[in-house]
């Protein structure tokens, strides 16, 4: 008797902390794509919102015929917004770094698949990534 009523225990034990923690922020079962603070996402253009909240499904929200690279552009303008925000010199270049990175690889795969004219973001994707190189010159990173 003491043995099923230890045992009942611990699977209620288990059942609570496993409720627990699909409750806790960052642990839900539908997650979106990328994770940011609804305060800095909302900086980003309409176009990568739907990348942050799931529950954003209108066409306003995505962007469009850019192929499989473009998932990494939001991202990159995150990083490029944080590094105009923040002071701390060490962590504007590795902000701006990252920016670069996820930028060109954007850029990279819209060549790839001959995206350019079918990507609703194109124009965008480009100005970006020459504030960007300008970013650079400013702060002398190589």
């Amino acid at each position: 008797m003491f043995a099923i009523a230890l045992q009942n225990r611990c699977l209620t034990a288990v059942l609570a902390i496993t409720a627990a923690a699909l409750a806790l922020p960052g642990i839900a079962l539908a997650e979106p794509y990328s994770q940011a603070p609804v305060t800095e996402y909302t900086q980003l253009p309409k176009f990568c919102w739907g990348q942050y909240n799931d529950q954003l499904q209108g066409e306003e929200f995505w962007f469009r015929g850019c192929g499989v690279g473009a998932n990494h552009y939001c991202e990159g303008l995150l990083d490029l917004w944080r590094s105009k925000k923040t002071k701390d010199p060490g962590r504007k270049k590795l902000l701006l770094m990252s920016a670069k990175r996820d930028t060109k690889y954007t850029l990279y795969w819209l060549e790839r698949e001959k995206a350019q004219g079918t990507c609703s973001i194109t124009a965008h994707i480009e100005a970006t990534m020459r504030e960007i190189d300008l970013q650079y010159q400013i702060y002398h990173i190589k």
